[in-house]
């Protein structure tokens, strides 16, 4: 597999050497982490030129959004003949950045635990957040249907996830000798005073199934579209097992291995995978 992440460099390999399939590829930091093999390079299908437009930190609101630069270079890549192609699969890998963060306590994802005492767990996340959510949704949609109008792609499978079950911990993104942070959701629920392990997992869990919730239902209406379900593919026996985490958010080179077999297998089964 040939990934590049320059549209021109892109073109050019697609004139100048032979590929059997196209992959394209957009999204946030799981399938753009570097310094390890994220989820993107795991698809490593041999004949197969991706295009990957994704980024570090990119969330699906902005990504999706009606006008929005991105969602007009996916357009032109779906659409125009001279600067688009038939791609064979279309990865997303959206959302996670749009839920976690410190929005969970600057917009209000969450309810302060000494202000609700009597709730316990995801029964702390407020309209706020599933209002979010239901916006992720809306981009999806947007996408979807510009797939379904594009020239060159309306057949083209469009395959996603919803993210896996995680332990929050105090553990930022490390680069050799470098330290980023402290972490993207612990840090967070204990300025709403939630410091409970369990009552925290619940809370990344209740996140995480209210995606699927939203995004599954879209496969109905549209067609050539598979939500992967990735919520318990790093957890053994019930439980987020951390091995398989580089950090807080981010699985290691194995854990995405471990991704990217479960959702290249539900996929194919369900005709959505290039072979």
């Amino acid at each position: 597999m040939t990934l590049l992440t320059d549209q021109n460099a892109y073109l050019r390999a697609w004139h100048e050497d032979h590929y059997d399939k196209q992959v394209l590829v957009e999204g946030d930091s799981w399938v753009a982490y570097p310094f390890l093999q994220n989820l993107a390079q795991q698809f490593d299908d041999a004949d197969t030129l991706m295009l990957n437009l994704a980024a570090p930190g990119d969330e699906a609101r902005r990504i999706l959004k009606s006008g929005s630069p991105q969602l007009k270079t996916l357009r032109r890549l779906l659409h125009t003949r001279r600067y688009g192609y038939n791609f064979d699969l279309i990865f997303l890998s959206l959302g996670g950045n749009d839920i976690i963060g410190p929005e969970i306590h600057t917009h209000g994802f969450v309810y302060d635990k000494r202000e609700f005492p009597g709730l316990i767990g995801r029964e702390l996340l407020t309209p706020r957040f599933y209002d979010t959510v239901t916006g992720i949704g809306c981009g999806y949609e947007n996408f979807l249907k510009l797939r379904d109008r594009s020239d060159l792609n309306p057949f083209t499978p469009v395959v996603t996830h919803v993210y896996s079950y995680l332990r929050p911990r105090k553990v930022g993104t490390r680069l050799g000798p470098l330290r980023f942070g402290r972490g993207w959701i612990r840090v967070h629920l204990e300025r709403m005073h939630i410091r409970d392990p369990a009552e925290q997992l619940d809370i990344v869990q209740g996140m995480l199934d209210a995606l699927y919730r939203r995004l599954l239902p879209l496969e109905e209406r549209f067609s050539h579209f598979v939500v992967v379900d990735t919520r318990h593919v790093l957890s053994s026996k019930g439980h987020p097992k951390t091995a398989w985490w580089k950090d807080e958010i981010h699985p290691r080179s194995k854990g995405f291995a471990r991704l990217a077999r479960h959702i290249r297998r539900v996929a194919r089964a369900r005709g959505c995978w290039p072979d």
